[in-house]
This record gives structure tokens, sequence and C-alpha cells, in this order.
């Protein structure tokens, strides 16, 4: 922290779905919530997981069907293909929507509303009239191209089959069964970045959400989509075929008899005209799931892999070089004792 200048940070080990550690840093708490940022398309993904697990939709399903609200509420796209994407592309990021968009990475129109209200003002519903404008840059299903506005789109996919909000449903069907109570988006962008970004949470919590990756025994993924999660194939990121996309995650077959997870979310946002004051803003979180059963997150101010990208290389190394080094995991269990975790209905 001191190297790198990084303000508050905080950490929290798993193992064998045990929360071994959990520790803040520089005036944050352990279980203190904070941004999880595209460490929420996992969540999204597994709500959507659970809309197929009720017959709701399939992972091949058009979403010109789906969206048909959206599109008689803010118009027709302007890119027919649009309406031939399907679920399974969205979720895979090969979908042809570009991930540019105008002056920014997030989704178009977003600089324009900054300038216009605070991001607790605006909300993901005002970003739907340029999203729906944007022309795919490939056909869907040829390509990767990680882009947020897919997951948004997923986000309005669960709130038209739900009939509830993106938050309602995510907490309900996914975070309520991880144990996680109250959970909520983070109050400054979570309504703005909503299912591609939105979520606050501890590491603690998202660690306990993360549990739900691992099979079907917690009644969020079917045989159908748990095989989709496990299995890179056709869901390549790289041309060596060692790392997939699958359901909001990065999966790599390793080494074990499970694959290992990871993800990482960035926020690196400047923007002097914005309308609550100039925006300077870089945050990092990150989380991995090993296949044999070790797990972390990390979250920290000050640096990101778009401003810092050896630091955040470096110190994602070192999580992996000191898992390596731990001989003796403790036995004991911290997450009944982190606070917001429910033991009724959750699995802890």
């Amino acid at each position: 922290m001191a190297l790198h200048g990084v303000s508050r940070a905080s950490v929290a080990v798993m193992h064998d779905g045990r929360l071994v550690f959990a520790a803040g840093y520089g005036g944050r708490g352990a279980n203190e919530r904070v941004p999880v940022w595209s460490l929420s398309k996992a969540i999204t993904a597994l709500c959507i997981a659970t809309l197929i697990r009720d017959g709701k939709l399939s992972l091949l399903d058009p979403i010109g069907r789906l969206l048909v609200p959206i599109f008689r509420k803010f118009g027709d796209p302007a890119d027919q293909r649009l309406k031939r994407v399907t679920v399974a592309q969205l979720l895979t990021h090969r979908s042809g929507i570009p991930r540019s968009a105008d002056d920014n990475q997030f989704a178009p129109g977003l600089v324009q509303i900054l300038r216009e209200r605070a991001p607790c003002q605006a909300s993901v519903e005002m970003l739907m009239p340029q999203i729906i404008k944007v022309p795919l840059v490939r056909e869907p299903g040829s390509e990767l191209e990680y882009t947020n506005t897919g997951y948004l789109l997923l986000g309005q996919i669960i709130e038209v089959l739900t009939g509830k909000s993106y938050v309602a449903a995510g907490e309900e069907r996914v975070l309520a069964r991880a144990g996680i109570k109250a959970a909520s988006l983070d109050r400054d962008w979570g309504p703005l970045m909503q299912a591609a970004a939105g979520w606050a949470l501890s590491g603690p919590e998202y660690l306990a959400f993360a549990r739900l990756l691992r099979g079907e025994q917690h009644g969020v993924l079917t045989p159908e989509t748990s095989q989709f999660l496990t299995t890179p194939d056709d869901k390549w990121t790289d041309a060596d075929r060692r790392v997939g996309y699958t359901l909001g995650v990065f999966v790599h077959p390793g080494q074990h008899l499970l694959p290992d997870f990871w993800h990482a979310g960035g926020h690196n946002w400047t923007q002097p005209d914005a309308a609550g004051g100039p925006i300077d803003e870089v945050r990092r979180t990150s989380f991995v799931l090993v296949g044999d059963g070790t797990g972390w997150f990390a979250s920290y101010d000050g640096l990101s892999a778009g401003t810092a990208p050896v630091a955040t290389v470096e110190l994602d190394r070192s999580f992996w070089s000191i898992r390596d080094s731990v001989s003796c995991w403790p036995e004991l269990d911290q997450f009944p004792s982190t606070g917001r975790l429910a033991g009724a209905d959750g699995v802890v």
C-alpha cells in the first residue's frame, strides 16, 4: 500500500468453503461493503441461470423477443442484428456489441449523462436510448469482444422476465441463496452501472457468493448451466485456448478436478466537467476461486489495471505465490461471525 499509494484496502481468503482470513486496511473494515465493479457480472449471469432453471428462457434464445418491452419503450434497434444476439452470446461477450462507445468503455451516453447529473442521480435506464442505437461491429457469435453494454442488456432481460427490479431479482434469486442479507447496489455508481458493475459487497460476502459457482447443490445451477460455466469450449478468450469466459467469470481448466475461476474489476473515471463536481476515481477489485477450493478477494483504492498495470499484475501474482506457500490451512470458519450472512436459508 505504501509503495503504490493505496489509501484503503480489504482482503478475504477462503479455503474449502471456509472463510479463514478477512482484514481491512487504511481505516476500512474487514466486513465493509465496497463496490465490486465487474465482479458483478457473475451475479448477473447466475441470475440468468435461475431463469433458465425456471424455464423462462434458454441459452440459445435470441434477445429480440425477450426485450420487446425495452424496444417498445426506447425504440427499435438501429442495427437489426441485435435482435438475433443470443443469451449465450451476451454472457460470453460474443454479441458483436462494441466495447468502446463514444468516448468511454462502459456505455454510450455515459459522459453526457454525468455532465448533467451526479452518478448517484443517474440510472441505467438513461443509457438505454443510446445503447439500442449502437451498431454492432461484427456478426453475433463470430468473435470475442468484452463489453459492459451486453451485461446491461442482461439486466434488462432479468427485469422483463421477473417483473422485478434488477437488484430485487438478484438479491432474491442469487445472493440470498449465498446467505447474504439485504444486498444492495453501490450507493453512488450502482443504479447506473447495475448488471455490469453495480453491486457493493464485502470480501467475505463475495466469497460466500462464489461458493454458488461450485456445483448444483445450492439450487442455482442446473446440469446444463453448470456445464456451460465449467466448459470453456467455444468460449475461449485466447488463441492458445487456455482461458474461457462463461457465466460472468474467466475460466481456466487448471490442474485440478474443478476449473479455476476469476475476474477483476477496475474503475478509473476522470471527468473534470461532471455535474456534481470533478470526478477522479481509481479503484480495483479482484477475485479468484482455484479448483482446489482456495479463493480470495481483494479491493483497493488508488490504482487499477488501467492506471497501474504492472502493480496490479504484481499483486495478483503475489496472491498465487502466497497460496502456493501455505502448507497447512486453518480449520476455523469465520463466515458465521461476519454479521450479514444468514444461516437459516443460505448456504452458511
